[in-house]
């Protein structure tokens, strides 16, 4: 029986002689998890879009240099994502991001609305107050410098363990650790000081941000992107945390990041990648 390491190299041969079928299948397969990562790079949905499109057309035009003596092909693929996500420009959402203070200062200045307990069972309601988490929680993700974001995405929000992610980054596993760790600790203080879902002695929560949120343009009710009822989450897609919690133990925090939307990818992006791809480039 064939395993899917074996599987994978079969794909490989195929698409190196020009077998569009068999690369269509391998670039298919890790998608997915391309997009999802770099998504929570860039936070915009068309550069993440672009971004995907280049990384998988990197995987495409670079196949011949694959060694799988070295790495199985999702590793090398996931490995060219990361190195493509930590040296690429940076987003239009990045550049307008100073920081946690910052983040803070901006939550602040906007308003708390108090929404009657009676309005906020609406199903409208529930989806805004979802909407407000995500977008909001995913904007702390943006305040990491790009290492940390890379490494607490790799470790706790896509469920790679130490050793995988530390492989793939390219640096070694203590080197890794004290990344994740810096990252886990300057998001954690944040949340602690700033966030009602971490630490309720906060005054800050979803449901009185979600009209302010809705007036600044963070979130639109007739464009719900996180929550609609058919959003994948991300601890439903991917594997369960590997890395241990020495340094963070929190629950509340895994719940948080792992409950946010596992994005679908669009379909024009691979489609359009074949569709102008030649093996000759």
């Amino acid at each position: 029986m064939k395993t899917n390491r074996e599987d994978d190299l079969l794909l490989i041969e195929k698409a190196r002689t020009g077998d569009r079928r068999a690369l269509d299948h391998l670039l298919r397969d890790v998608q997915s998890w391309i997009y999802n990562v770099i998504r929570r790079v860039l936070l915009n949905p068309q550069e993440a879009e672009d971004a995907t499109q280049e990384v998988l057309l990197k995987l495409a035009t670079n196949l011949a240099a694959y060694d799988p003596n070295r790495a199985s092909f999702k590793t090398w693929a996931y490995r060219i994502t990361v190195n493509y996500a930590l040296n690429s420009k940076r987003g239009k959402l990045e550049e307008l991001t100073t920081g946690f203070p910052g983040y803070a200062n901006e939550l602040n200045q906007m308003p708390d609305i108090e929404v009657p307990t009676d309005e906020l069972s609406n199903p409208e309601n529930i989806v805004l107050v979802a909407e407000a988490k995500a977008s909001c929680t995913l904007g702390m993700l943006l305040c990491l410098d790009r290492e940390q974001r890379i490494a607490l995405l790799l470790a706790d929000v896509m469920g790679l363990s130490d050793k995988e992610s530390a492989e793939i980054i390219g640096i070694s596993h203590d080197a890794f650790r004290k990344r994740l760790s810096r990252a886990r600790q300057d998001l954690y203080t944040f949340m602690d000081d700033q966030c009602g879902l971490i630490n309720t002695s906060n005054p800050c929560r979803c449901s009185k941000k979600m009209k302010s949120f809705q007036m600044n343009g963070w979130i639109d009710p007739s464009n719900p992107r996180f929550s609609a009822p058919y959003v994948k989450r991300v601890k439903e897609q991917v594997e369960q945390l590997q890395c241990e919690y020495e340094d963070f133990k929190r629950k509340e925090y895994e719940e948080i990041f792992r409950d946010h939307p596992y994005f679908e990818t669009p379909k024009k992006i691979l489609e359009e990648l074949m569709a102008k791809y030649s093996p000759t480039q």
